[in-house]
């Protein structure tokens, strides 16, 4: 499993990237049964997919098929495709894989024939609103949410949450190049520049 993404993540993986979010600007706390429960859910009602890296994993992106209950967006009877969570360890921030797991999200999407990925981000210091954006998602104009959890120094926290969406109907061939492009240009880390390359194949079918 070298430098590669793969949709078989193992839990014991999943959990220590997924931890992230009990750090700055998140500070979420979650135990043990948080953690199985939403690796169940992302595994059930949709995917995980996994960047490995020297066999080791670095990075995920989750997506769940179908708009989430509980939030206050509608897209009719569209095919819609949910980004629920990006998480990369420390050591690869700030290094493109978050670009790159976001662009393989959209590339994936497309394919299997999706007309749009949504996402709810913080509004305010989300290092993935700012790669969405960059890689053409749009603000869903009026439409936020105030989001609760319990916080990892036991209190309740609420911040204010925006959504953003990409339409895949009318991404073309050349709009998806171009969107691919600016993934692979995101990183000039070797070892993510061949992360990256072994991922030829599946770009070249979509």
């Amino acid at each position: 499993m070298e430098n590669r993404i793969t949709e078989k993540v193992p839990y014991e993986d999943f959990k220590r990237i997924y931890r992230v979010f009990g750090e700055k600007p998140y500070e979420e706390k979650y135990t043990e049964e948080d953690f199985k429960e939403i690796y169940d859910e992302y595994n059930q009602k949709g995917k995980i997919y996994g960047a490995y890296v020297k066999g080791s994993l670095v990075g995920i992106v989750a997506v769940t098929y179908g708009a989430k209950q509980m939030q206050p967006v509608s897209f009719g009877d569209k095919k819609v495709l949910y980004l629920s969570d990006v998480a990369v360890d420390s050591e690869y921030r700030r290094r493109g894989l978050g670009t790159r797991l976001m662009a393989y999200v959209i590339a994936t999407g497309k394919q299997e024939g999706n007309d749009l990925i949504y996402m709810r981000t913080l509004k305010e210091g989300s290092m993935s609103a700012s790669i969405a954006k960059k890689l053409g998602f749009r603000a869903i104009d009026g439409v936020e949410q105030d989001v609760t959890t319990e916080s990892i120094y036991g209190t309740s926290q609420t911040k204010r949450n925006i959504f953003l969406q990409i339409d895949l109907e009318g991404l073309d061939k050349n709009g998806l190049k171009e969107i691919l492009n600016k993934a692979m240009s995101a990183t000039s880390d070797p070892d993510l520049e061949k992360f990256l390359e072994s991922d030829e194949e599946e770009r070249e079918g979509i």
